[in-house]
């Protein structure tokens, strides 16, 4: 627990006296430390942090989401609805890339007891070679096909867990295709980082040029049905797609996406964001569609934009809460009603853990098959029959196609040593660069403020009702220190600060934003203190006593905000954004206090960021602007490759922006 310093404590602190040259004493300056790091706000950093009032506004959102399907009452309304969102999905996540030829081609081929495995390679975009294996049953004429898509196994495709699903779904008479995702199986790099740090990292990036994490993975899965739809042995009226996991994202976003897929079967993905973010926080970067809960999708919709049947498959131990599996289900089966198209969604549950099982895998192949083959469209599925599979499984005694020594498409099992290799972190730098070129330089400050107020989302402090308060006042060190907390309407949302400033001088003021906490704010403001400035020490949203993180973000460990940014990014809105709004409000109330002048605007670390927002949006609001040990401008980011991967964060990023501006331009 935080300890808490009451204003005795300080005045015995005081009692030692201060020093002769008039400069306070090490007393005084550890008493005005302590009242500065001390709580300004009511309760505790659990209940007041950032984090916790985003799940609260993305719990709003996720409900509205499923209250908008449940309100559907026709299958016309249905139609309109589902179309309508895909349109808004499909702008979100991005511009897509150009159809351009795959090349595909098979370079091995392993033959098996009634099916075959062809090793293929394909190009999703020029150089981004796709490395996959095909499963074909024997005999003749087109049959039903089966996608699938890996979760976040190293191995990617080749992992023994997909190998069987693929084993599984062969015998049962598909056609079927397992690939390897972006940074897994022969698709990682020789930088060897973890697929989701990659896959954030990728997203990140892409998001600064209109792509995404979303968009590059979806593009790969329409390339993949591209292919499937090449083949001779594949009728491609009847195409499914399955998947486990990250697997299972692919899944829900391929069935929303492209009309092709008549029936899925998204595993251990599908639950509500509102249980997922109390849970688990929002997930890697291919599952955050930018301001999808601000235009209606959540995880329901992608199980009802499609209108196929969905075998929403979950374990009652997942990670993503099996709670959210059973919200969820609720709104789909009241849409099913209300709109009179029987039920086209199936609860596909078992007992344990995330992940893909022989008793799932086999389900979801069962359901599949029930409505990709006509034949078999009388088939019964008996859930709690096929649970006995997984008690003794051992997968070393069941076919799995391919040995560990016959896997692998490439020399190495690396993409890197195919001809014409790209990696997609050159691809975006390349998108990028051509961006930087192609934009008008914002010299006018009227063309700054509009710009990162419509990419950003800064609000100006009369727009966002946000009320301030002082909450207490002591002699400290010399030095009045008053306590202040603007708190916003709606959310009730605070930011605590603390206003020091000493009797009888005066100068411009200064809003400091430190990086960390307000302890080392004061060891920044010190200087201006000496100066007889005013200055107030803030916490923006997501640092200092608002700063506690609800989840760690997947490879943000040295940045609790992430998964603030994240959230975020999820409302449609950005933390740079919602800083800069921090800041202007801030800095209006401190100008208030100081009969109306404006004060310099001081911060350290990823704050540079939203602070050069700030100060784009309202220049008038400020009297300048000094950073203090700023990160890397997008265009270092963005534009480095793959040979400059360094963790870049949503929390300092705006989507699209770099088509308009880099934030060191501002």
């Amino acid at each position: 627990m935080r300890r808490m310093f009451t204003l005795a404590a300080v005045a015995a602190a005081l009692a030692v006296g201060a020093r002769a040259d008039g400069q306070p004493s090490s007393a005084e300056e550890a008493a005005l430390a302590a009242h500065v790091a001390g709580r300004v706000l009511p309760w505790g950093s659990t209940q007041v942090a950032s984090a916790g009032f985003a799940i609260r506004e993305i719990g709003e959102m996720d409900t509205a989401c499923d209250d908008a399907w449940r309100s559907l009452k026709s299958r016309a309304e249905y139609d309109a609805f589902r179309l309508r969102m895909r349109e808004k999905m499909l702008a979100a996540i991005g511009t897509m890339p150009e159809r351009t030829p795959l090349n595909a081609r098979t370079v091995a081929t392993y033959r098996r007891d009634g099916y075959r495995i062809e090793k293929v390679i394909f190009e999703s975009m020029p150089g981004v070679f796709v490395t996959a294996n095909l499963f074909v049953p024997d005999g003749e004429g087109r049959r039903p096909t089966l996608v699938m898509s890996c979760g976040h196994a190293n191995e990617g495709k080749d992992c023994k867990t997909y190998l069987r699903a693929c084993v599984i779904a062969v015998k049962s008479g598909f056609v079927t295709l397992m690939f390897d995702p972006y940074y897994q199986g022969e698709r990682r790099t020789s930088l060897r980082r973890n697929s989701t740090w990659s896959h954030n990292e990728m997203g990140v990036r892409a998001s600064l040029i209109d792509w995404s994490a979303p968009l590059l993975r979806i593009w790969d899965g329409m390339r993949a049905i591209d292919y499937v739809e090449s083949r001779p042995e594949v009728d491609a009226s009847r195409i499914g797609y399955m998947g486990q996991s990250g697997g299972g994202t692919m899944t829900a976003l391929m069935e929303a996406a492209d009309g092709r897929i008549k029936a899925a079967a998204p595993s251990c993905f599908l639950t509500s964001l509102r249980e997922l973010c109390v849970h688990m926080g929002p997930q890697d970067g291919e599952q955050n569609i930018y301001g999808q809960l601000a235009f209606g999708l959540n995880h329901t919709g992608y199980a009802l934009i499609p209108d196929i049947p969905v075998a929403v498959t979950c374990k009652f131990a997942d990670m993503f809460p099996y709670a959210g599996v059973r919200t969820l289900f609720a709104t789909v089966r009241a849409l099913e009603a209300n709109v009179g198209i029987g039920e086209r969604a199936f609860l596909n549950c078992a007992p344990g853990p995330h992940g893909w099982t022989e008793a799932t895998e086999q389900s979801s192949v069962m359901y599949l098959a029930k409505h990709l083959m006509p034949e078999r469209s009388d088939l019964a599925i008996d859930l709690e029959d096929l649970w006995q599979l997984d008690l003794g499984f051992d997968m070393s005694r069941v076919d799995t196609g391919l040995a560990e020594d016959e896997c692998g498409c490439t020399e190495g099992r690396t993409t890197e040593t195919l001809t014409g290799w790209r990696s997609i972190m050159d691809i975006i730098a390349e998108r990028a660069s051509k961006a930087r070129e192609a934009r008008r330089p914002l010299e006018a400050a009227a063309a700054k403020a509009d710009a990162v107020r419509r990419l950003a989302k800064v609000r100006l402090p009369a727009e966002t009702g946000c009320r301030v308060k002082e909450t207490g006042v002591a002699q400290v060190g010399g030095f009045e220190a008053v306590r202040i907390v603007a708190q916003y309407p709606k959310t009730g949302h605070m930011l605590p600060a603390v206003c020091v400033s000493k009797a009888g001088e005066s100068g411009s003021p200064v809003l400091i934003a430190a990086w960390g906490d307000r302890g080392k704010g004061l060891e920044m403001a010190r200087e201006y203190l000496a100066a007889g400035r005013t200055v107030m020490i803030a916490d923006v949203s997501g640092t200092g006593e608002i700063g506690k993180a609800s989840h760690i973000f997947y490879g943000a460990k040295d940045r609790p905000d992430e998964g603030l940014g994240a959230m975020c990014y999820l409302m449609g809105e950005t933390l740079v954004g919602r800083r800069a709004t921090d800041m202007l409000v801030l800095a209006d109330a401190l100008s208030k206090r100081c009969g109306g002048a404006k004060p310099l605007l001081v911060a350290s670390g990823p704050l540079a960021i939203p602070a050069a927002h700030a100060c784009a949006a309202d220049a008038a609001a400020w009297s300048g602007l000094a950073v203090k040990d700023a990160p890397p401008s997008w265009r270092d980011c963005v534009e480095g490759g793959a040979k400059r991967m360094q963790m870049t964060y949503y929390a300092d990023i705006v989507p699209a922006a770099y088509f308009a501006y880099d934030w060191t331009e501002l």
